[in-house]
């Protein structure tokens, strides 16, 4: 089948599928016919397994829109009543349909995270707003109900690669401790493991969790954080790479990552670290055009 032909056909299996603004969405993100499949099969082919995974998320949830987004296509729809998203790969997934969850601020400093580089590779890219939870119990459940539809019903892998940027940390890291059959990997970045230093004196910053204030107001020894999650998550084998500012006055090393990353290291886990010098709080990730240990780690 020559490129015309393809053409015409997906003009057809589009238009069955997306109105008209859409196709013009998924044009500009797929771009001519002739884009091959990941794996080397047809372009043709390539298209309809994208379009298809709309159909899915669209049998047990509203679709709320679709746009590009750092140059790929994203479908927005909505979960249980909460905003959720998923990037898709410019052709078909990789090997295994792996896929990245950036668990917090999902918008922020994407160019320095690895991710457009990582959708490149055919990985696709998800989130959902949980941050009124602020990954309580009720904010557990909501994230391992989430991976469920994501694996169960769109048929991507078992385990999650988590992106925690500051408070994306946090929700990161109690995740795996709770759930860490779903997690693979995790990149932490300036991570939130702790609300001494934090949250005080300002509790409004810390959501439902001013309600569980300690007696004592010392937060370091309440289970529930994360740095008393480390050697959970050691023990569970998922490896860890840890990116931080050694300035950060914002979530200060000394009472968060540096803690994590010793008691994870102690129970014999396996993390690479990447500290910044000077560096604060922000920006996150690496240099746009220096995202390389990022895109190993969770390849």
């Amino acid at each position: 089948m020559n490129v015309k032909a393809i053409s015409a056909a997906l003009a057809v299996s589009v238009g069955a599928i997306l109105n008209p603004a859409e196709g013009d969405t998924l044009k500009n993100v797929s771009g001519a016919a002739e884009i091959p499949s990941a794996d080397g099969g047809s372009p043709l082919k390539a298209r309809v397994k994208r379009s298809s995974l709309r159909e899915k998320i669209a049998k047990s949830c509203k679709i709320t829109g679709e746009d590009v987004w750092y140059g790929y296509r994203r479908i927005k729809f909505d979960f249980n009543g909460r905003k959720a998203w998923i990037v898709e790969p410019p052709a078909a997934p990789a090997e295994g349909t792996p896929w990245t969850w950036t668990m917090q601020w999902a918008e922020a400093f994407v160019t320095r995270t690895g991710v457009p580089d990582l959708l490149a590779r055919g990985y696709h890219h998800v989130t959902i707003d949980l941050f009124d939870t602020r990954m309580d119990e009720a904010g557990l459940k909501a994230a391992a109900e989430y991976q469920k539809f994501l694996v169960g019903e769109l048929g991507f892998a078992a385990k999650a690669n988590l992106v925690g940027m500051s408070w994306g940390g946090f929700f990161s890291t109690r995740y795996a401790a709770e759930h860490p059959e779903n997690v693979r990997r995790i990149y932490l970045d300036a991570p939130l493991l702790n609300f001494d230093g934090f949250g005080n004196p300002d509790y409004g910053r810390i959501g439902v969790w001013a309600d569980r204030k300690p007696a004592d107001g010392v937060w370091t020894a309440n289970p529930e954080m994360p740095i008393n999650k480390a050697v959970k998550i050691a023990k569970a084998k998922i490896p860890v790479l840890l990116i931080y500012g050694c300035a950060d006055t914002v979530v200060p090393v000394s009472q968060n990552c540096r803690i994590f990353a010793a008691r994870f290291k102690a129970a014999g886990g396996e993390i690479s670290e990447i500290p910044r010098g000077l560096f604060g709080h922000h920006p996150h990730g690496l240099d746009p055009d220096s995202t390389g240990p990022i895109v190993d780690f969770f390849q």
